[in-house]
């Protein structure tokens, strides 16, 4: 064979190895835009969740990335980081990355209106869980899902006017400043007790749903008033736990001189229901994914959904709690 023909074939065989290899080049490029449509074809939601500082959010986290996962939702979780102005702009991180869905757990009632008309305008429907803010359900957000904040405080003070026979001076620790448990908590509360003159607020303050700080409002609250209280309404189990550990460092029997309730239901409480020194708490459940994502498929098949979506809560105390207390967050 002449050199010209042996040159000839090994140019054709250089040429035929490069279509061959620009072939499965295509051939994988395809291979992964069609992995990334499926992908994207799943549904995205987008949570944004005002912290993970305590066992009630970390529980509501862990149903809704479950009930997510289960269903095949692709979920973008953002930490708000107890801050309203990081979640607005969470927000507005999802509504730039044209997620389907958001769900938001909104830190404060009124700092959160931005992002909420912001997701409204950009055509994204939004869901407000457990808490409420200053926006019109059904015209500004989908939808919200969640417990009647003052139906609970209103449940608290007629259980605590039973067991104090309408005569009480009461302590009063209240949650997150400006959020709407707080603000429906605090009038549900007073709605009841103001129709009993024997029953008092004496000292009232800010504890931010966490138990550290109950326990620490509450050790101010020994030292500027003395043991001349004998009730706490505390707006959730968290800091009444902490309130139990103070009073018990200044010799205050929990259950005995001092009664108490709470808000939330949770295993711990239950726990200080049985040990007698929580009285009563009313349930506030941090596990309703299943409600969200029925939701969501609702809409998606053109359903009209409730503008508020209520859930039914329960009353534990010391004839219920061991009942209830395995099936507790």
């Amino acid at each position: 064979m002449s050199i010209r023909r042996r040159i000839a074939l090994f140019l054709a065989g250089l040429l035929l190895a490069g279509v061959l290899l620009s072939g499965c080049e295509r051939g994988a490029h395809s291979r992964d835009a069609g992995a990334s449509a499926e992908a994207s074809s799943r549904p995205v939601v987008g949570f944004s969740q005002v912290n993970h500082a305590n066992p009630w959010r970390i529980a509501e986290t862990n149903d809704i990335r479950k009930e997510a996962a289960r269903l095949g939702y692709e979920l973008i979780l953002i930490d708000g980081d107890s801050s309203a102005q990081k979640q607005v702009k969470d927000v507005e991180s999802l509504i730039a990355r044209r997620v389907d869905y958001i769900i938001l757990a909104p830190k404060e009632f009124e700092t959160l209106r931005p992002a909420i008309v912001a997701a409204r305008d950009a055509g994204i429907p939004l869901i407000l869980v457990d808490r409420m803010a200053d926006a019109v359900p059904g015209v500004d957000f989908l939808t919200f899902i969640g417990s009647d904040f003052i139906d609970e405080g209103e449940r608290i003070a007629k259980w605590l006017a039973r067991k104090m026979n309408a005569k009480a001076r009461i302590v009063e620790l209240r949650g997150e400043k400006g959020s709407s448990p707080e603000i429906d908590r605090a009038i549900g509360f007073r709605n009841i007790i103001k129709k009993y003159p024997g029953m008092e607020i004496v000292a009232s303050s800010y504890a931010y749903f966490e138990r550290l700080e109950g326990q620490k409002v509450m050790e101010e609250i020994i030292l500027a008033i003395g043991p001349t209280f004998n009730a706490v309404y505390a707006h959730n189990d968290e800091m009444a736990i902490g309130a139990i550990q103070a009073l018990k460092a200044a010799g205050i029997k929990p259950g005995e001189d001092v009664i108490l309730a709470s808000i939330d239901g949770g295993k711990d409480a239950l726990k200080a229901i049985i040990a007698g020194e929580l009285g009563a708490s009313v349930e506030c459940a941090p596990r309703f994914a299943r409600r969200i994502f029925d939701v969501i498929d609702a809409h998606r098949r053109g359903e009209v959904i409730s503008a508020r979506i209520i859930n039914e809560d329960r009353l534990f105390d010391i004839n219920n709690a061991g009942e209830f207390i395995h099936d507790a967050f």
